[in-house]
């Protein structure tokens, strides 16, 4: 029912733009003008008088559920990509603290937690190396740098030709 009336509210709006640019200028169009708007207010009075409330007010409220949600989940992806970031930053660290340690890893995982403060810190770590050279001393910069433990860093030694 609204949109018809929306559909002829706009047709008459053109038809009025028109017809007020084909008169000339003076009394005519002044009058023409005047007419027009007043045709325009009945049709928004009409367009309001038949509306229905109850409808309008429905759609606005599941508008503004949707909006929610939306919200909702941008934050959660928004924390998830976070997640990552420090992992992956976290991993990077420690390949290239691994190169100074002389400690061949091949691969390295991190996983991070948020914490209490507000903020995702790293709390698990699996090491990947193919030998067990310099891995006490990767182990304790791990520890001291990121904070992660001894007792939460898993190290897989794998023999060589695996």
């Amino acid at each position: 029912m609204i949109a018809p009336t929306l559909r002829m509210i706009c047709a008459s709006c053109v038809f009025f733009a028109a017809a007020l640019t084909l008169l000339p200028e003076g009394r005519e169009r002044r009058i023409a003008s005047l007419c027009a708007s007043c045709a325009l207010v009945l049709m928004f009075c009409s367009l309001l008088r038949s509306m229905d409330w109850d409808a309008y007010a429905l759609s606005l409220a599941e508008s503004r559920e949707a909006a929610a949600r939306f919200s909702s989940d941008s934050l959660r992806e928004s924390q998830r990509l976070n997640q990552l970031v420090i992992e992956k930053e976290c991993e990077e660290y420690i390949m290239d603290k691994a190169g100074d340690c002389n400690c061949p890893l091949k691969e390295v995982r991190v996983h991070a937690v948020w914490s209490r403060e507000g903020l995702w810190v790293p709390a698990r770590a699996v090491l990947h190396s193919s030998s067990d050279t310099g891995r006490m001393r990767l182990s304790s910069l791990i520890e001291a740098q990121l904070g992660i433990g001894g007792e939460n860093q898993e190290w897989i030694i794998e023999e060589p030709g695996q």
